[in-house]
């Protein structure tokens, strides 16, 4: 692979894979001939490459009740489908990170911790404003080999699911964090979806930053009442742990930033780990297409 090739990831520390060899160049970055590694090697490292899964919500004082209480329900939920996907692909461990935030943002998680190991203790205080830029500034620093991002093997692009029930409470400054977490190589190859819910799903200041964080309005899903929410968290999150381990750990280098829209496979079920999804997730009833 050619220097320019190179050039295109130069400042992404996340791409920094010692003598990982993930562009199959025949070389490390540091133009070293990749050791031939084992067969217990190569198992031991496809089963270390990890894929993280980054729940952010917002706590400010209107997601009180049974908003938060849906958010909670879904993300337990969800949390055993997930260990199922991960006994499924040796390849993948998946990880979960979560980040709350109102006026400010605080991570739940110090780290990304095991799917298998992870405990999710549910949100009970909620209150304050609805800062998106506090949020985005704390997935901008996050969001980095040397942080979140860690892994001994490479690592699976991330999945961002962001999840609000009103506009910004700081309008007119979370444009410059959002600016700053655009130029984030790691945001640039996420895949990402926002649910913008109940009055959230009515104000088109909501809709409109969240088409922007994900930079594809058909990834922004509607959450008109706390069933549908539940509903949505679980199969937006299924979804898109399945489109990011299929399509592998870097993207092209050409889909950088072109976010597709996540798709469903069965408007009756949820989809399994080695399905192709087909029916796009806008045509689904939320409210009465599913009963988990």
């Amino acid at each position: 692979m050619s220097g320019a090739e190179y050039d295109a990831f130069s400042d992404l520390d996340t791409f920094d894979f010692n003598d990982f060899d993930d562009f199959d160049a025949g070389i490390t970055v540091n133009n070293q001939p990749v050791p031939t590694p084992d067969a217990s090697t190569i198992v031991t490292s496809l089963k270390k490459r990890a894929m993280v899964v980054f729940f952010v919500i917002d706590i400010s004082g209107s997601m009180q009740g049974a908003r938060i209480g849906a958010v909670n329900d879904a993300i337990r939920n969800v949390l055993p489908e997930l260990k199922k996907r991960e006994r499924t692909n040796t390849a993948a461990e998946i990880r979960i990170a979560v980040l709350e935030f109102s006026t400010s943002a605080h991570w739940r998680t110090i780290s990304p911790e095991p799917v298998s190991t992870f405990q999710y203790e549910d949100i009970e205080h909620v209150g304050g404003g609805t800062n998106y830029g506090a949020a985005f500034s704390a997935l901008n620093e996050k969001l980095s080999r040397k942080q979140f991002l860690s892994s001994t093997a490479g690592a699976y692009t991330p999945l961002i699911i962001f999840m609000t029930d009103g506009k910004p409470s700081d309008m007119g400054l979370y444009k410059e964090e959002l600016e700053s977490l655009k130029k984030n190589k790691w945001f640039q190859y996420s895949t990402r979806a926002g649910i913008a819910i109940e009055e959230g799903a009515l104000s088109t200041e909501c809709m409109h930053v969240l088409a922007e964080f994900t930079e594809n309005e058909k990834n922004v899903y509607e959450a008109k009442n706390t069933i549908v929410l539940a509903k949505q968290i679980k199969l937006v999150t299924l979804t898109g742990v399945d489109t990011v381990t299929h399509q592998g750990s870097i993207q092209d280098e050409k889909q950088k930033g072109k976010q597709q829209p996540l798709n469903i496979q069965s408007a009756t079920e949820i989809p399994t780990s080695n399905a192709s999804p087909t029916l796009p997730i806008d045509g689904i009833d939320w409210e009465h297409d599913f009963e988990f």
